[in-house]
């Protein structure tokens, strides 16, 4: 899977770089050949009451639009609970009726409140498991830079 990040160069973006890379390896999403662009909307959670979103852009690209207002360890959270999302969509779990009216999971037509759907219930079991690993990626290391006024260790999840 290719991975293309549309935000400036930053320390944001080379974060969210990092860590979408090492959550593609730990889904096992690095021999689909899906792609997944990556776009960022500062302030996203105030606006749309999300902090992240992915859909299907084309037949084999997926869309992530994540709030990089977050405090690091929200935009950490998100991006894994993003990426569960991502795996789904790539490797065909789920899926939308045309109109997108209609959400299948595994092949069958779910009618549920948000908590209730199957898909959530993945992404909210696996987010945590996903991001305490960066976390304790980014406690091993000793490089630091500055995001969002709190210390930050971007390089640390690069290619572990």
């Amino acid at each position: 899977m290719d991975i293309i990040v549309t935000a400036r160069k930053s320390p944001t973006r080379a974060l969210i770089e990092n860590c979408l890379e090492f959550y593609k390896r730990e889904l096992k999403l690095t021999n689909s050949s899906y792609s997944l662009v990556v776009m960022t909307d500062r302030g996203m959670g105030t606006k749309e009451g999300m902090r992240g979103v992915v859909y299907k852009l084309g037949p084999k690209v997926i869309g992530m639009v994540i709030d990089t207002a977050l405090d690091m360890e929200r935009l950490i959270i998100t991006m894994a609970h993003e990426m569960v999302h991502v795996k789904q969509y790539a490797r065909g779990q789920i899926k939308h009726s045309k109109s997108m009216k209609s959400k299948y999971w595994m092949g069958k037509r779910v009618r549920a409140d948000y908590y209730d759907q199957p898909w959530e219930i993945e992404a909210y079991s696996k987010e945590r498991v996903l991001a305490n690993k960066v976390f304790a990626m980014l406690n091993e290391d000793k490089r630091c830079t500055k995001l969002n006024g709190k210390t930050q260790r971007a390089k640390a999840v690069q290619k572990k």
